[in-house]
């Protein structure tokens, strides 16, 4: 049977790999930033950082934020196409360090057209 293609993200037991993702939290309030901000995220910010992800000022590796803010984030729609924040990938929520845990420290993972997996699995 064909499986559709799809990305997701795991966190392993046991990481292999010392690097960590650059994740970029949404949201307007400050005390979600402050907690966003002690649990790690690289780039933490309202409407104010959409011009600079267009303009390809700030990259991120994920981009994760919560329901409060997401109306206003439509225009990066296009430009973030797959890695726009969504409740199917577990970008959009309430639970900000839950979040930027899974997306900092996670492996992310494609299964492709004829239904191959691709990822990392080791470091040599």
């Amino acid at each position: 049977k064909k499986v559709e293609p799809f990305a997701s993200t795991v966190l392993l037991p046991h990481r292999f790999t010392e690097e960590t993702n650059k994740v970029l939290v949404f949201t307007e309030n400050e005390q979600e930033a402050e907690i966003a901000r002690e649990n790690g995220a690289a780039v933490v910010g309202g409407v104010e950082l959409i011009k600079w992800i267009l303009e390809d000022e700030i990259q991120a590796d994920f981009y994760v934020a919560v329901p409060a803010i997401i109306s206003k984030l439509i225009p990066l729609r296009n430009k973030l196409r797959r890695k726009y924040p969504s409740t199917k990938r577990n970008s959009l929520g309430h639970d900000i360090p839950k979040m930027v845990q899974h997306f900092r420290e996670g492996l992310e993972y494609s299964v492709q057209d004829e239904s191959v997996i691709k990822t990392r699995i080791a470091r040599v």
